[in-house]
């Protein structure tokens, strides 16, 4: 069990616990340090009421309020998250904005593909199923997946997402921020920029025209001034489809960056399935990085 998250969900995304619940739940993990990374959205300093980070420390948790950034239009699973940012500054209001009119569209889109091709889904169900009936701009591309598996089309939301990716008319490339633009958003608006699980970009993805290798894509965001890549993460409970274990997959990233400069950053991407009933879901601190080596090597860059 590592003390500190960098990489966890709330229901404002596609998780299934409430900040409140998420902290609380870290709390009786014995964690130190949490950020939530919801995707494409910030962290609202107040949630019903509450000060989240003033909660957080009575609870012995360092909160810290972060994002995943959804990036790259031609290729799924280019995440950045952002810490320690100016969440005030206007750029991420147009940010979220921006996101979640090509997010629905896309998602509607896809939705009619499957439809079409006898998959009994709709829109108002994905909606239903995640609770997000009065705010569909959040939903997010999980709930489709976890839906399909609670129609039985997949064994579980993981396994959903694979069937979809492996059919070419189902794919919507919806338009998404450039990661090289969304590294210096980060750092324009004084935060630190970490790719998130890199072995979830396909092995080959093209980007401005030209076809590279991941960790060629990988060298082309830390030239950009990515700040850290996700080392540590949980790819045994994601759609990862390699062969590598998750150990192997994070020394390889040791290996190859240990003296570029970055710093190895670690996560759960937990979404608090444990309120679904799925069996082995992703756990808090499962995934992360020491306190130590966050007092040392990533809490130092903060602006």
């Amino acid at each position: 069990m590592f003390a500190c998250d960098l990489h966890t969900h709330t229901i404002r995304s596609d998780g299934h616990m409430t900040p409140i619940e998420s902290i609380d739940r870290a709390a009786s993990l014995g964690l130190k340090v949490m950020a939530i990374t919801d995707h494409d959205m910030t962290l609202p300093a107040i949630w019903k009421g509450i000060d989240l980070v003033s909660y957080g420390a009575e609870k012995g948790i360092r909160l810290l309020p972060g994002i995943e950034v959804s990036c790259d239009t031609w290729n799924d699973d280019v995440h950045i998250i952002g810490l320690y940012c100016n969440w005030d500054d206007p750029a991420f209001a147009d940010l979220e904005h921006g996101v979640q009119t090509s997010r629905m569209e896309s998602y509607q889109e896809m939705i009619r593909k499957m439809a079409k091709a006898g998959y009994q889904v709709s829109w108002q169900e994905v909606l239903e199923h995640a609770g997000k009936t009065d705010c569909p701009e959040t939903v997010q591309k999980k709930s489709v997946y976890e839906l399909l598996a609670a129609k039985g089309y997949a064994v579980d939301w993981a396994k959903a997402k694979r069937l979809v990716q492996s059919v070419p008319e189902f794919q919507t490339n919806r338009e998404k921020p450039d990661p090289v633009k969304i590294i210096q958003l980060l750092h324009k608006t004084g935060g630190i920029a970490i790719m998130a699980h890199p072995f979830l970009v396909k092995e080959h993805p093209p980007y401005q025209g030209k076809t590279m290798t991941r960790f060629q894509y990988m060298d082309m965001l830390v030239d950009a001034g990515l700040d850290g890549i996700e080392a540590s993460y949980t790819y045994d409970k994601s759609s990862y489809a390699g062969r590598n274990s998750k150990a192997e997959l994070e020394q390889q990233i040791r290996s190859r960056y240990q003296s570029k400069g970055i710093f190895f950053s670690g996560g759960s991407d937990f979404h608090g399935d444990q309120k679904t009933g799925i069996p082995n879901p992703r756990e808090l601190g499962e995934c992360g990085v020491t306190y130590q080596y966050y007092t040392r090597h990533i809490e130092t860059l903060r602006k």
